[in-house]
């Protein structure tokens, strides 16, 4: 009998070390980088609130390289953000668009400035889908703290990301206003190499399909790549309107080159956001623009 059990065991083990060493051998990576690229995305935060984690991500030849991890902390409340005061911290992706440093935290709330620590980024929320979804509120920063044991309770913010000075100092050098972006997700999920570069492919065939279309001055294919309700731009009105408009366009003569380059793909929970330069000419235009 004890034989046998002894036996069991050695088998038990030896199951449990060829399916760890299965599961090392397979590669993940983690499923909201798709692309990076070294102009948009050279460097990427990752913010996971259930772990309460800053991840730094660099791009290696447009895979997702984790450089290192911080600690942090989150709004006071769990869940998504949506409205003015709820103490909950954004998900999605955002952008870093300012810099206010320890003096200019203090010159606009006096005393009450200090708690920031030595300085805040400032992220571009609500962005165009919390405008969508209707998201109110403002004034969310990825922040340091003159009172670094509220990083230890882990929900102790009112929405903002609060990190160590030292850690904030370090992450600092990484960030370019207006180009490096902060991805605030729940939980950080992981893909099999083969899944993930699915997802990449897929989202690259449509904007590869979208761009085709323009250059062809396809107006049914190109069209079809914009939702009929929910299309809305501030300069060209509704869908409908959208194809009037570039309907229009199309008719004149010569076709347009369109270009793009620098592409950087990052998924949030329900949608992606594709950043380029995107080159434009035709026989009355020529631009150059995100």
């Amino acid at each position: 009998m004890n034989f046998i059990a002894n036996a069991f065991k050695l088998l038990t083990t030896a199951s449990m070390i060829i399916t760890t060493s299965t599961m090392a051998s397979e590669k993940y990576l983690p499923a909201a980088l798709i692309q990076l690229d070294d102009y948009f995305s050279h460097h990427v935060i990752v913010a996971e609130k259930s772990t309460h984690k800053l991840h730094l991500y660099q791009n290696d030849n447009g895979l997702p390289k984790l450089i290192k991890t911080y600690q942090m902390a989150t709004g006071k409340k769990a869940g998504d953000k949506q409205f003015q005061g709820d103490f909950r911290t954004p998900e999605g992706v955002f952008r870093f668009v300012n810099f206010l440093t320890h003096q200019d935290l203090v010159t606009r709330h006096g005393k009450q400035g200090e708690i920031y620590g030595v300085g805040a980024f400032v992220m571009n929320y609500p962005n165009p889908m919390d405008y969508r979804k209707k998201k109110t509120g403002g004034g969310i920063w990825l922040h340091s703290t003159n009172d670094e044991t509220r990083i230890e309770k882990g929900l102790d913010s009112r929405g903002c990301l609060v990190a160590h000075n030292t850690d904030l100092i370090e992450i600092s050098k990484y960030i370019e206003l207006n180009r490096t972006n902060v991805l605030v997700t729940h939980e950080l999920n992981f893909q099999k190499e083969s899944t993930w570069k699915a997802s990449k492919k897929e989202l690259k065939t449509t904007i590869e399909s979208w761009l085709n279309s323009w250059q062809n001055e396809d107006l049914k294919s190109y069209v079809s790549h914009y939702h009929k309700e929910q299309y809305f731009d501030k300069h060209r009105g509704n869908y409908s309107q959208f194809r009037t408009y570039k309907r229009a366009v199309f008719n004149k003569p010569g076709t347009p080159l369109v270009q793009i380059k620098n592409l950087s793909l990052l998924m949030a929970n329900d949608y992606a956001v594709a950043n380029f330069i995107q080159v434009y000419e035709s026989n009355t235009i020529k631009d150059i623009g995100r």
